[in-house]
Order: C-alpha cells, then structure tokens, then sequence
C-alpha cells in the first residue's frame, strides 16, 4: 500500500540531480515490471477462485481470469464519467474554484457505441478515468467564465484489428511555455513542473508513504 505514495516522493526528490532521460528509463522500466507482476498474480487469483466454474457462462460480464471476454467499451466510459460526478472534489481542488456551480460539462459517446472486445476492465478504466479527468479539468480551466461548459466528446472507432477511444474537449490543449518538445509531455521528470518540489506537495507524499494508501484513481502517481 506504501509503494506508490514512496515511489512518487523518490521520483520527486531525485528528478533534480538526473537527467531526464535517466530517470525516464529507469522509471518505463521499473513501472513495466511491477504492472507485470501485478497482473500475473491477480490473474493467477482469480483463475484460482473461479477454479470449478464456467465464468464464460457468465451473463452480463464473461471473463477468464482478469480478462473479460466480452467488455463493454461504452459501460465503462459511463461508469468513469459517473464515478467523475460523484467525486467534484477531485476537480475542484485542480481548478480551484466550484465547477459544479456552473454544472459538469457533459460526455457525449459516440461512434461504434456497441463494441465489445477482449481486455483487462480495470487497466481500461483506469486510462479512461484520467483522459476524462484532464478534459474535465482543461475544460473549467478554459472556460472559467462562461456560464456553460462546452461538452467533451468520447468518439469509438472499431477497427478491424483494433479498438480506439478518442476523448475530445475544448480545454486549450498542451501548449505551454515549459513544453520545448513533444517528449516533454511523456517525461517523468519534474524539471518542468516546479510545483512537485513544494514542501506541501513532498509533505503530503511523505505522509501518504507512511500510512500507506491504495493504487487507485486518487493516488499522487495518478495525476
């Protein structure tokens, strides 16, 4: 329960004496084996304790494992986009000011709206959860003064090898004076985001590492 909270403070304190690229690789690295394992042994409990069972013969949400067989791409979108709404506080802290006030911008799905397609729900919802939480975001940020926040867009395109989810907003974008390349945006590293050096900010990673809090969508590493 500690990992992520340690992991995200030494990321902090080390980002100013190694390089970008160093602390990148190590950190693709070390974030590609720990997903791994995580994933091997969350599937080998689950095996163990559907062992006997049919789960396939499952009505709603057929799964082998972790991984469900039949996953509904638009569910999943609607769930996080609820979960997003019942959780203001979340987006309020980020833009500093009430968003709910002025209503949440609304999430349009469009597109194969039906598909459904082998994948690991959690990892899914995850992705999904944080896309939607940046455009929530970018979007009360960019539209702090109009009385309507313009709606975001979750288009899904089912390929013939593949499935893509596109979220769109009206938030402004990425561009900033800090971003000097497109790998800027895709670094760990914190030499561009001063405000992860604050005392509050380390103080309440310290403070999370000690305790210990869960991976979820409202852990520092999340943001």
């Amino acid at each position: 329960a500690s990992v992520v909270p340690s992991l995200s403070l030494g990321l902090s304190l080390s980002s100013p004496h190694l390089p970008p690229g160093s602390l990148d690789a190590f950190m693709r690295c070390m974030l590609v084996s720990r997903i791994s394992r995580h994933v091997l042994a969350e599937h080998h409990l689950a095996l163990s304790k559907s062992l006997g069972t049919n789960s396939l013969n499952h009505p709603e949400d057929p799964h082998v494992g972790i991984i469900y067989t039949a996953l509904n791409l638009r569910d999943s979108i609607d769930k996080r986009v609820a979960l997003l709404h019942g959780r203001p506080h979340d987006i309020v802290d980020e833009i500093g000011e009430s968003v709910p006030n002025r209503g949440w911008p609304e999430v349009i799905v469009n597109g194969h709206v039906d598909t459904k397609f082998s994948y690991i729900r959690e990892h899914l919802e995850y992705i999904i959860f944080e896309l939607l939480k940046n455009a929530i975001t970018g979007t009360g940020l960019d539209h702090r003064s109009s009385p309507n926040l313009p709606p975001i867009r979750a288009t899904i395109v089912l390929g013939e090898n593949d499935v893509r989810v596109r979220i769109s907003d009206q938030g402004g974008g990425l561009s900033s004076a800090r971003i000097k390349s497109p790998s800027d945006l895709f670094s760990f590293s914190h030499i561009r985001n001063a405000t992860r050096m604050d005392d509050a900010w380390l103080g309440a990673l310290r403070s999370a590492s000690s305790r210990g809090v869960k991976a979820t969508e409202n852990t520092p590493m999340a943001d």
